[in-house]
């Protein structure tokens, strides 16, 4: 099992170097392992202290005066803060209470700067640090809580003071947060030291938040916690989670619930913008945007290859030292060893194999001649010696498992010819706070993908595959070349299930692997002339099929849709059917979406079919 250690909480930290400058402490000592947050407040605060002099001690009231220098100084003080909001608002309140006709500017990163007038908890708990008297609220923020215990536990000496480095601080429940993400993606086990069971801080719930919705077990040791994924099935598709409390969390479990397929109830999530960048457009479209939480989320949940190109790399590290300046190399570390074990394991295949991915696309890369996508395709394919070809098409979110240097079959997979990989649509626009949202057209779309996959995943898994895409699709290459001469050269779409029918003509193996890892993201088209158009050209090659499960497949579903047209009822038994393929794949789909699907359904299906039988040569 391997060990991770944690930073400090820089919650804590930040309340702890607070109390000690308005008391008149020494300040602890800092390194550069620290949360780059608790370094820029106690630089700040060590040269407040160093140009206007040492707070008196703190009276009743709360103020706290200096000394007579700061009359008879006139040198103004600017302190950059980086994009460090803990230490902007525990500033101003600081110099207000304390420093209050000092010349200080306090100044930072555009992104803080746009921050800076709007009061949060860290505005309350400084005040409460310096000694107001502000009552306890029902519904009281776990920072503000934890201020008052920290203030609490400093005036009575159970917590160090003076020259200690820090050491005894316990460490960061938010960091441990991405850790929680990796185990519940990607399983395994982890320690992670220095973690309480009793912590004074309110991120701690992310233990009970992965334990019920993702099966993620925490075990208390006195060296820390270790979680490990367990092997009972999560039976919640939803995650109901108020954010209003622990909105670090977030962007974790925003990303583990993306990539384990389920639904994310956020409420609470109103101050999500306003954070280190707009955390709930940043999860949405996958953007780091300087935030050390999402470049931690999003590495974490492996939209990224590890280990990241040296810029790239050195790009993350400098956002992430703002609370984990180890995670980075952490993180290299785990993943690294999480392929040595699962070389080693019985469960897994420890043959790999060289991965290749194509750019094929019809004006650039391999297509130079113009001739198109199967002449691009079949030079492609000719050119390379790599015993398996992964095909993806351009304009798709590749699998994390595309991004990784080798790839290794699941046991069991290790043997096939053919394997058919899941896609999901998902819209550039998932709803959230700023008012964007998916168009009609892109939810008919998403729920109409999420009926064809999952039909297409469990005919495959039942040995009569029917579909596949070119847009994810794993082919040996000698299968290819076999196959080739069926791939109707004359009709410019259609590579893909041309293929699938060689390939069981042949009695080739063909097979699928449905897991996360292996599943592209796909878009849709924003159109209804490009829905059209798209649907015709797909519709255009049905006449060449003379596999069985693909015929009788497509007959099924033109036979249903022309029943409905001709007594409407039919759709009180299609309906349920339906929905409950698209609900299996794409559970926040409503129910109503899924109901306009069905009634138009067979309209344009049919639009598309004769369409297509007209305009099979050009596209």
């Amino acid at each position: 099992m391997a060990a991770v250690k944690l930073p400090i909480s820089k919650s804590i930290a930040n309340r702890l170097l607070l109390l000690q400058a308005i008391h008149g402490d020494s300040l602890m000592r800092v390194s550069s392992d620290m949360p780059d947050d608790v370094i820029v407040l106690h630089d700040a605060l060590q040269k407040i202290r160093d140009v206007y002099g040492v707070p008196g001690s703190l009276p009743s009231d709360g103020e706290c005066p200096v000394d007579s220098r700061i009359e008879q100084d006139g040198v103004g003080l600017t302190l950059h803060l980086k994009n460090c909001g803990t230490a902007l608002r525990f500033l101003q309140v600081h110099l207000e209470k304390c420093y209050p006709d000092a010349p200080v500017e306090l100044t930072g990163e555009p992104r803080l700067m746009e921050r800076a007038g709007k009061p949060t908890t860290q505005t309350t708990s400084a005040r409460i640090l310096h000694g107001e008297d502000i009552p306890v609220a029902p519904d009281e923020s776990p920072y503000i809580t934890m201020s008052r215990r920290i203030k609490e536990l400093y005036e009575t000496t159970s917590l160090p003071s003076g020259e200690g480095s820090g050491l005894g601080i316990e460490s960061d429940w938010s960091a441990a947060a991405f850790w929680y993400e990796y185990v519940a993606i990607h399983g395994g086990e982890l320690l992670l030291e220095g973690l309480k069971r009793d912590s004074l801080q309110g991120d701690k719930m992310v233990a009970q938040i992965y334990n019920r919705y993702f099966g993620v077990i925490t075990s208390y040791f006195p060296e820390g916690v270790k979680i490990s994924k367990s092997s009972v099935p999560v039976r919640d598709q939803v995650v109901a989670i108020d954010f209003e409390n622990i909105p670090d969390l977030y962007p974790a479990i925003a990303l583990t619930c993306e990539r384990l397929k389920l639904t994310l109830q956020a409420t609470g999530t109103s101050r999500l913008r306003f954070k280190e960048s707009n955390r709930l457009r940043s999860v949405r479209m996958h953007e780091v945007n300087n935030d050390h939480r999402m470049a931690m989320a999003l590495m974490a949940s492996g939209a990224y290859p590890l280990p990241l190109p040296k810029g790239k790399g050195e790009e993350m590290q400098r956002i992430i030292a703002k609370s984990y300046p180890q995670f980075v190399e952490n993180i290299y570390q785990i993943t690294a060893e999480s392929r040595r074990s699962a070389d080693g394991q019985p469960t897994v295949k420890a043959n790999v194999r060289t991965l290749l991915v194509s750019h094929i696309t019809p004006r650039r890369g391999i297509n130079d001649d113009n001739l198109g996508k199967k002449h691009a395709l079949s030079k492609l394919i000719h050119a390379v010696s790599t015993e398996y070809v992964w095909l993806h098409d351009d304009d798709i979110e590749w699998p994390s498992a595309a991004q990784k240097a080798n790839l290794t079959f699941p046991v069991g997979k290790e043997n096939l010819d053919l394997v058919i990989l899941p896609l999901r649509m998902e819209s550039s626009f998932q709803g959230g706070e700023d008012g964007s949202s998916p168009s009609l057209l892109e939810k008919l779309q998403i729920a109409e993908y999420a009926a064809i996959q999952e039909l297409t995943m469990q005919s495959a898994k039942k040995a009569q595959a029917c579909m596949c895409s070119g847009a994810n699709l794993i082919v040996k290459r000698e299968v290819w070349l076999a196959c080739e001469p069926d791939l109707h050269p004359e009709i410019p779409s259609g590579d893909d299930m041309f293929l699938l029918e060689a390939a069981k003509r042949r009695g080739y193996k063909i097979g699928v692997i449905d897991e996360p890892d292996y599943t592209a993201v796909v878009r849709p088209v924003t159109s209804w002339r490009a829905f059209l158009h798209q649907r015709m050209r797909w519709a255009g090659k049905a006449p060449k099929y003379t596999d069985k499960d693909i015929i009788r497949c497509g007959a099924l579903v033109a036979a249903a849709n022309i029943l409905q047209i001709l007594c409407p009822l039919i759709i009180l038994i299609k309906f349920p059917i339906e929905y409950s393929l698209i609900k299996k794949r794409e559970p926040r789909t409503p129910w109503y979406v899924a109901l306009l699907l069905e009634i138009f359904y067979p309209i344009y299906m049919l639009v598309a079919f004769f369409g297509g039988l007209l305009r099979t040569k050009q596209w």
